[in-house]
Formats: structure tokens, C-alpha cells, sequence
């Protein structure tokens, strides 16, 4: 099988937190405030891949960054994971987690303007591809234009988009969704490690919704594991993460609608329903550690 050179490149960065509700088509954000939407000017929040005939609604991991950082939290390089280990990591599902861990850390640097942590983990994920056979090389205009693309948040955004449709061009013509369910799961968990390591996250509502919101997401992404593990390679895995489904169970969303406003003039929609999400103390405790564990897990 022959793959373009930017597909592990555009997989790993497309597998971002899947902070949207699978399926859905929402880019509106889920805090307490009234929600704006400026629908034909600005880049998308999220992009919808199909993989083993499921549609994940999945954000930009770049738009996942900037919620991280608007909240106030602490830019921490070494929560993201080791380089060393894509050198080290063996077999298809190490490898294909690793893959997806590697693109969440590197729109996480990205956005907090870490440019050599972000080129550094860029050739990680190269060298990664390249063990999983997704590809020989980068396309130089693509990481032309990543580099160019460093210092301007309105270019990543657009940026992440482009490599969204790469990726999802390259799931639906190979016939590889272990790996591509695999690359999800590594980048939503890495994701989500990345939001609530810190105990400041639980202070900020806008987060809270966004973690809550996984609920919808995890339950999708192990039915697509299931689906996809025909070799049964990842089973511990799946094991794993429908522990944290039960931890899940105890999230609870309250959504107030209000009609959206339209300004045709501006071509803007005004999205005006919240959405509210309540998490116990002790329950996001334990999905704290659930997930830190699932990621060590990976990363062993």
C-alpha cells in the first residue's frame, strides 16, 4: 500500500482531543456565556473523520491548546511525552497510540509557542510513520508551511484544518482502522492528560464542560476499537478504557436552549444555548487517574 508522505503527519495531528461529541457538528463553544459563532469566517473547531464506517466529530487539537491556555494553566513541556520513546516503542499498537499521543503534544507546544519542542516532536512523528509504514517522507510544503505557521494562532487554526482533511482522505482510502482507531485513541487520551493533570482545570467551568463532554466521545471511540482490534492485539487497552466508561457514568449535563440570532448582513450566527457540566470531586479524581494510567499504560 502506498501512502501520500504527509498522512502520518496529518493522522497525528488530526487525532486530537475529540472534544466534540461523535457525530456531531457543533463549533460552538459549551461555556456558561453565550456562545458566538462566526460560521463563514472563521476556521472550523471541529472536523468530521470517518473511520470503519463511524463518524468522529473531532476538534482541532490546536483549538483544544487554546482552551488549555485560556483557562490559565500553566504551560508544562514535561507533561508531554518522552521523544526518546518513539525510538524504543515496539509493535503496532504501542506504536499507533504513540503516534496519536505524539500529535496532541505537538499542538499543545504549538500553541503555547514552544517552536522547538513542536519541530522536535514533528520528526518523532516522522520516524514513527515510517516504523508503521505510513510513510518514507514529509511533503516539503506542508512543513514549509507549518513552520511558517508558528507564530500565528488564525494560521494554525487553518493550518489544522488542512491537515484534518488529509487525514481523513487517508482513512477513508486504506483499509488500516486498527491503527487509525489506535492513533485516535492515543491522541484523545493524551488530550484529555493534558487538560486534567492540572488541578486548576477543575476551576474552570469552560474545561469542566469540555472534559465532561468526553462522556459521548469515549463511548464511540471503544465501540470503534472493538470494531477494528480483529487480531484482539488490544484488549488490555479496551479493558482499560471501559473502566474510565464507567467513571464517565457519573457526569452530568444540563443543556439550556435558547433560539440562535442570525445577522445576515455580518453572515454570523449567534448561538445563544449553554451547556452546564457537573462533576463531582471524587469522580474527577478517579478519571484523573484513570486516564493517567491508561497513558502510562501506552507509554510502557
Amino acid at each position: 500500500m502506498r501512502v501520500k508522505p504527509s498522512s502520518a503527519f496529518a493522522l497525528a495531528l488530526g487525532s486530537g482531543l475529540l472534544m466534540a461529541s461523535c457525530g456531531g457538528s457543533g463549533n460552538s463553544s459549551t461555556d456558561n456565556a453565550a456562545d458566538t459563532l462566526a460560521v463563514d469566517t472563521t476556521p472550523k473547531e471541529t472536523e468530521v473523520l470517518n473511520v470503519g464506517g463511524k463518524l468522529f466529530s473531532i476538534p482541532s487539537p490546536v483549538q483544544t491548546a487554546l482552551a488549555i491556555r485560556k483557562a490559565g494553566l500553566k504551560y508544562q513541556k514535561d507533561m508531554t511525552a518522552p521523544l526518546e520513546k518513539g525510538d524504543a516503542t515496539v509493535g503496532k499498537v504501542a506504536q499507533s497510540a504513540l503516534l496519536g499521543i505524539y500529535g496532541a503534544d505537538m499542538a499543545y507546544v504549538t500553541v503555547h509557542k514552544d517552536g522547538q519542542r513542536a519541530m522536535a516532536t514533528m520528526q518523532a512523528i516522522e520516524k514513527l510513520g515510517g516504523k508503521l509504514e505510513l510513510t518514507n517522507s514529509f511533503d516539503k510544503a506542508l512543513l514549509d508551511r507549518f513552520k511558517s505557521n508558528l507564530g500565528s494562532e488564525d494560521s494554525l487554526l487553518q493550518f489544522s484544518g488542512v491537515a484534518f482533511r488529509a487525514a481523513d482522505q487517508y482513512l477513508k482510502d486504506n483499509q488500516r482502522d486498527d491503527v487509525s482507531a489506535l492513533v485516535l485513541a492515543g491522541g484523545w487520551i493524551e488530550s484529555l492528560y493534558l487538560t486534567v493533570s492540572d488541578p486548576a482545570a477543575a476551576k474552570d467551568q469552560a474545561l469542566v464542560n469540555r472534559i465532561g463532554e468526553q462522556k459521548t466521545s469515549l463511548n464511540a471511540l471503544v465501540e470503534l476499537l472493538e470494531a477494528s482490534d480483529k487480531e484482539k492485539a488490544a484488549t488490555a487497552l479496551v479493558t482499560s478504557m471501559k473502566e474510565l466508561q464507567k467513571l464517565f457514568s457519573g457526569v452530568n449535563s444540563t443543556y439550556t436552549f435558547q433560539e440562535p440570532v442570525t445577522d445576515a448582513a455580518k453572515k454570523t450566527t449567534f448561538i445563544n444555548s449553554t451547556s452546564t457540566v457537573t462533576i463531582p470531586a471524587d469522580q474527577l479524581t478517579a478519571i484523573v487517574a484513570k486516564v493517567t494510567a491508561i497513558r502510562n499504560m501506552m507509554l510502557a
